[in-house]
């Protein structure tokens, strides 16, 4: 029989996060506001510009073997996994038994991680044989500074801001990949010559997901 995560979890209240606090949910499912640590002032969503969400609609998940599949989403913002039960949204628990989400409709998988010391979800881009390829989504608020030049823009609206960092598993062991891509053959000195020859000839762009993918089948 398969279980059902009910109500016991707790409803997104109000949750401290290392950007701010966000708020009690509304009913459309969007948490309420997000206040901005310095500046004692606050937003809501809906004010800031960009998403906290790389996709804002509930897909049908699967979050464990022995679970029933949930309608969750992943705010990257605050680094939980979000799902929606009798019209309310609750956090996924952050423990290991849900430590491998695979969104039915998109096809992507989140892995809840501890790298570097920091727990958190990871994309898991590629995984075969002791190798996989993780991509961590982060998101802050930008706030603009007002201008102190009267000639100058005076807009101080906020923004969502996201970056992305890779990961290159190799066992139990996972190294991050430089911005700087060329710098990525360094990390594998006995193999670099043979890597950058086959980046080369197959035209592969190690600057994109797919590319880098392709390199670690190479590995």
């Amino acid at each position: 029989m398969k279980k059902i995560i009910f109500s016991c979890l707790v409803l997104i209240f109000t949750n401290t996060f290392a950007q701010g606090t966000v708020g009690t949910p509304t009913t459309e499912g969007f948490l309420e506001k997000v206040f901005i640590n310095g500046l004692g002032t606050s937003f809501k969503y809906e004010e800031i510009s960009g998403s906290a969400y790389i996709n804002k609609n509930f897909q049908t998940s699967i979050i464990a073997k022995d679970y029933a599949p949930i309608e969750a989403r992943y705010n990257t913002y605050a680094d939980q996994i979000e799902f929606q039960q009798n019209n309310n949204i609750y956090i996924l628990p952050k423990e290991d038994k849900f430590s491998r989400i695979k969104f039915s409709k998109s096809n992507e998988i989140l892995v809840l991680l501890t790298i570097n010391e920091k727990r958190g979800y990871f994309f898991e881009l590629y995984k075969a044989d002791s190798r996989s390829l993780l991509k961590k989504v982060s998101t802050k608020v930008n706030v603009p500074e007002k201008s102190k030049n009267s000639y100058a823009s005076d807009d101080t609206s906020p923004s969502f801001v996201t970056t992305n960092t890779y990961f290159i598993g190799i066992g139990e062991n996972f190294f991050e990949v430089p911005n700087k891509r060329k710098r990525i053959y360094d990390m594998f000195p006995e193999k670099k010559k043979e890597l950058e020859s086959k980046v080369k000839l197959n035209n592969i762009d190690i600057n994109s997901d797919a590319g880098l993918i392709k390199l670690l089948t190479f590995l």
